[in-house]
Formats: structure tokens, C-alpha cells, sequence
């Protein structure tokens, strides 16, 4: 973790408050909803400026998190949902990415194997 926190250029954390959510959300489904929203949109803007985005979910953890939190003094009522690491990467991003077949995953008519 250690690493992965002094080598990011910057690192962004999404914090959650569970006592505030949608009404009639039980369970608070659409909170959780949004928050993946906000993420993806957060990707695609700095995707769209040259900057890459890396999720980083050990960060997130129960131990971890009550650490960054400490020293970032959250208040106790918030989560870190997510976590992202923000950079231009070193290396070219055709030799990182690796893509299924779409034909892998997309059926027209009917699910085939």
C-alpha cells in the first residue's frame, strides 16, 4: 500500500455518508449506484484529458481506511467508497490494456456459449 501511495502523482478518495441516502432506498442500492457514476464519470473526464486512472481497492479496506482517514480527518460518519490513483502513465497504454473478443460477451437473439 505504502508503494502504491508515494508513487501516484495523485490519489482520490470518494467518500460515502450512509446516513444520508435517496428516500425509499433501502438498503441504500441507488447510493451505491450514484457513487459508481460519479466514478465513471470522474475516469472519463481525466481519460479524456491524457490522464490515467488506476482503481485502487486495498485502499478501501476496513484497517487501511480508518488509517487515511486518521490523517486526513474524515469525519466518522463518512466511508471511503473508492479510491483512484491519478497519473500519466510511463508506459504506452496499447502494452497495458488487454480486450476479450467482443463476440465473447455481446449475443443477439439469445445467450450463446
Amino acid at each position: 500500500m505504502a508503494k502504491q501511495i508515494v508513487s501516484s502523482s495523485a490519489i482520490l478518495f470518494v467518500l460515502y455518508d450512509p446516513s444520508r441516502r435517496a428516500p425509499a432506498s433501502e438498503g441504500d442500492f441507488l447510493g451505491i449506484i450514484s457513487l459508481g457514476c460519479v466514478m465513471e464519470n470522474m475516469w472519463l473526464t481525466a481519460n479524456s484529458l491524457g490522464i490515467d486512472v488506476h482503481i485502487v481497492s486495498s485502499l478501501s479496506g476496513k484497517k487501511v481506511a480508518a488509517e487515511i482517514a486518521k490523517m486526513l480527518n474524515v469525519p466518522d460518519r463518512f466511508v471511503i467508497a473508492f479510491s483512484m490513483r491519478l497519473g500519466y502513465s510511463v508506459t504506452p497504454l496499447h502494452y497495458l490494456r488487454v480486450r476479450r473478443d467482443r463476440d465473447n460477451f455481446v449475443h443477439h437473439n439469445g445467450f450463446k456459449k
